[in-house]
């Protein structure tokens, strides 16, 4: 099977609704404008007819990227939603985007280090996010492509366990992003490409 692993659009900051599981940032303007992209461009392409099925984390910025390519696939279901696929910074207070991070702030250094911050278990989320993987490879073990659209840090750790880098948030991927992973029957993957950006370069 092909993964084809996207990285959510832009998001808006955000802070918790009173109540809520924590921040869940929507996508803002150009973030909307990068998944009509994506959706425009997977509807170009010879294989589009292979992809079988959309997932996305539950966050609200995965689910707004994923929408339009979800309806230009036209697979007459919605996507598929996957708790485990969720951000390291699920459930916290507060979301601010890339260009809004304080380059002073302790766990900012460490992930721009290509570390975990500090508020993160490294080996649960890796486990958590290999388990996720793992499951989508058995459910689909033929010529199948999967669109997950999910986050950074989702698809860094996965990459870098499959390339056997140590550090785990090693490449700077953009906002909707494509990395490809062949899986085969055995269950073996390998990275096919990383950060294809060719669909949003005017719109980074």
């Amino acid at each position: 099977m092909q993964l084809l692993l996207v990285r959510h659009g832009e998001p808006l900051a955000a802070r918790a609704e009173p109540g809520s599981a924590g921040a869940d940032p929507a996508l803002s303007e150009r973030g909307h404008l990068q998944a009509r992209r994506l959706a425009e461009w997977l509807g170009s392409l010879p294989e589009r007819a292979d992809v079988v099925e959309v997932v996305t984390s539950t966050m609200l910025r995965a689910r707004q990227t994923a929408e339009p390519a979800r309806a230009v696939l036209d697979l007459g279901v919605d996507a598929t939603e996957v708790g485990d696929l969720v951000e390291f910074d699920h459930g916290r207070p507060e979301y601010r985007p890339v260009h809004e991070r304080d380059d002073a702030d302790p766990d900012w250094q460490a992930i721009r280090a290509g570390e975990f911050p500090s508020f993160v278990d490294g080996a649960a989320f890796r486990a958590r996010v290999d388990g996720a993987f793992d499951a989508l490879a058995r459910r689909h073990p033929g010529r199948d492509t999967v669109l997950v659209v999910c986050h950074a840090g989702v698809i860094n750790t996965y990459l870098t366990g499959l390339l056997g880098i140590p550090r785990p948030l090693v490449f700077p991927l953009h906002h909707t992003s494509v990395s490809r992973v062949l899986v085969s029957r055995s269950g073996g993957a390998r990275v096919r490409s990383i950060n294809e950006t060719q669909h949003v370069d005017d719109v980074l």
